[in-house]
């Protein structure tokens, strides 16, 4: 939980001191948030508080019918991480205080650096088992139902309509920008949220109750087959079974528990054709 939310701390900065002194757009709910706040503030000319930024709050409003949709699909531990994330990101993002000028003079360099943060925070956050709530949970929804979509990219899809919008609202060059801060923000996002890295991890041992063990401990398909050891002169049973990254921290303490004496070692495949059973389950 502390690093989930370490996360959303993360995020919170990036919005504050990147993106609004630049006055670019975050993309995402986020990104709608900041919409929907024009729309008060300038089009209705509602008046809004000069000490507090509402994005924050129009963040935490959205997310509740989100909440709703993700307890079925990706757990209620999942989703009572994301409650107390979303709730934690939206106070920073309300009231953490903002640079009367972008950090950096280079647009672009804030945009990258900005980025950066904000997509470490963001995958930081989903790989312990929480979220910021918004597109996070949309893009996890989507990515367990359909193999094809991974959060970054679902996200990323979203995030070009809210800067069409930039666009024609403010110029092409903000828009430009902000795109680059969304596209750096998923890139980062996708490497450190290792329930997208898929692994090939290969078993070697002499036990004939570990592959019956790995299917219970796992829930994954395996296939296994006879082998022999030549130094040992003995026969070994070959285990093979892929996983996500994620999965590989509580399985190699599980096979030393099992096994002493196991050996194993893990390949990362480029393409896996046939089911494979994305997960995002918080242990």
């Amino acid at each position: 939980m502390l690093y989930v939310l370490a996360g959303v701390a993360l995020f919170s900065a990036a919005y504050r001191f990147f993106l609004v002194p630049a006055g670019l757009y975050s993309g995402g709910f986020t990104g709608i948030a900041q919409i929907i706040k024009w729309v008060i503030s300038d089009m209705c000319g509602i008046p809004v508080p000069a000490n507090i930024d509402i994005v924050g709050i129009i963040v935490w409003l959205m997310n509740i019918p989100l909440v709703f949709m993700g307890l079925s699909v990706v757990g209620r531990k999942f989703i009572i991480r994301t409650i107390i994330a979303v709730c934690v990101q939206s106070f920073l993002m309300t009231v953490l205080p903002s640079p009367p000028a972008p950090l950096f003079s280079d647009a672009l360099l804030n945009s990258v650096i900005g980025g950066a943060i904000s997509g470490y925070g963001v995958g930081l956050s989903l790989r312990e088992g929480g979220s910021g709530g918004g597109t996070d949970v949309v893009g996890m929804v989507c990515s367990k139902k359909y193999p094809g979509f991974s959060v970054g990219k679902i996200g990323l899809i979203i995030n070009i309509c809210v800067y069409l919008f930039a666009a024609v609202k403010l110029n092409l060059e903000t828009a430009a920008y902000s795109l680059v801060f969304s596209f750096i923000a998923a890139v980062v996002m996708d490497k450190v949220h290792d329930q997208n890295i898929k692994l090939t991890v290969f078993i070697i041992s002499k036990s004939p109750e570990l592959g019956k063990k790995l299917i219970d401990f796992t829930g994954r398909g395996m296939t296994s087959w006879s082998g022999w050891g030549e130094f040992t002169r003995q026969g070994q049973l070959v285990h093979m079974m892929v996983i996500n990254k994620y999965e590989w921290q509580f399985l190699k303490r599980f096979l030393l528990q099992e096994d002493p004496k196991v050996f194993a070692f893990v390949v990362s495949p480029n393409m896996i054709l046939g089911k494979f059973e994305r997960r995002l389950e918080v242990r």
